[in-house]
């Protein structure tokens, strides 16, 4: 599923599966007025857009690695005991495609979590057996 109406989402409309440079901004809409995070290791970025909504969190994801098709999409979710849990929906090499996604909030910055998936499926089998990678913590920054 594709969620159209975010009030500061990134067009992922506009990014196809060309590599690109990580650091090249993608295209934006409007001013973006969510909390921004970013993780930048060796060229190898993860740009973190959250929007705090009364019943949800949305956003946009965007990893961006050396050597590899850039993914860009946007996401849903819940925050829950500083863990965001997240069904992402992005472009990778010309399909749309999902994955459930986590994060978990540590000081004052996101990790991102990694755990078994469900047997032909891309959920998470065990959300309380998540374990969190603090190799590329994402940091706050100004939103673009």
């Amino acid at each position: 599923m594709i969620f159209a109406a975010l009030s500061c989402k990134k067009d992922t409309k506009e990014i196809d599966s060309r590599e690109r440079t990580p650091n090249k901004e993608v295209p934006s809409n409007s001013a973006n007025s969510g909390n921004c995070y970013e993780a930048n290791l060796e060229g190898n970025v993860i740009e973190l857009q959250i929007n705090y909504n009364a019943e949800d969190i949305t956003g946009t994801l965007t990893y961006a690695f050396t050597g590899k098709a850039v993914t860009s999409g946007v996401f849903r979710g819940k925050l829950e005991n500083n863990i965001l849990i997240a069904d992402y929906s992005y472009q990778s090499e010309n399909e749309t495609r999902e994955r459930q996604i986590a994060f978990k909030m540590i000081d004052d910055h996101f990790v991102e979590g990694y755990g078994e998936r469900m047997k032909n499926s891309t959920k998470f089998k065990d959300i309380n057996k998540l374990e969190f990678n603090s190799n590329m913590p994402l940091k706050k920054v100004d939103c673009p």
